[in-house]
């Protein structure tokens, strides 16, 4: 018996149906450095989804001290979630250095307040860059922090270099609880010390 007429053209249509997606999270991360700590968590994030995270990160650099960086990321997350369900942020992430700024308490509250996870790094975000190659632990000043990721190759001036060994993230974990075993949000840690790893774990984390 033949096919009635239609019948496989409606197959074939029907044939090229996708799944529908799954719902991906979606995570701000508001950074003070406007070109290395950005360019870093793009980075990141296109390796590991790359190795099946499905998160969705908006990485936005703002150049200015901490509590300058939580105030910007609070008003980010309130005109998204202005524009409806789909733009709302799961997960609120602010990267913030020790350096020299006198905002940090005031940063600090203010991110707990706001249930901002505020990932601060002493003395500077470089010390997380250093430890994607270099396990040592020793605090340096800046001028020397700055030597050392030069001289590993991993920055040229502000940028991440092409070759940036961002497969080494499980690493710098590993060093970063090494040198603060309680490293969290919101805390400063000695120096040197990052809470990276909170980041890291959240964009690996299921919704």
């Amino acid at each position: 018996m033949g096919r009635k007429k239609g019948e496989g053209r409606r197959r074939k249509r029907g044939s090229r149906r996708r799944p529908a997606r799954a719902e991906r999270r979606r995570i701000l991360v508001v950074t003070e450095g406007l070109r290395t700590e950005k360019q870093y968590v793009e980075r990141l994030n296109g390796f590991l989804r790359s190795r099946g995270s499905t998160t969705v990160v908006r990485s936005v650099g703002v150049g200015k001290d901490p509590l300058k960086v939580v105030e910007e990321c609070i008003i980010i997350r309130q005109q998204a979630a202005a524009c409806g369900d789909e733009k709302k942020f799961d997960e609120c992430v602010c990267l913030v250095d020790v350096d020299k700024h006198s905002t940090m308490a005031q940063a600090i509250r203010l991110a707990r307040a706001e249930s901002i996870q505020l990932i601060v790094s002493n003395l500077k975000f470089e010390v997380w860059i250093c430890w994607h190659a270099d396990d040592r632990c020793g605090p340096l000043s800046s001028k020397q922090l700055d030597a050392r990721v030069k001289k590993l190759g991993l920055m040229s001036g502000k940028d991440l270099a092409s070759t940036f060994p961002i497969d080494k993230v499980a690493t710098a974990c590993a060093i970063a609880r090494k040198a603060d075993a309680g490293l969290s949000a919101g805390r400063v840690g000695p120096d040197p010390s990052t809470a990276m790893p909170v980041l890291v774990e959240l964009l690996t984390e299921e919704k």
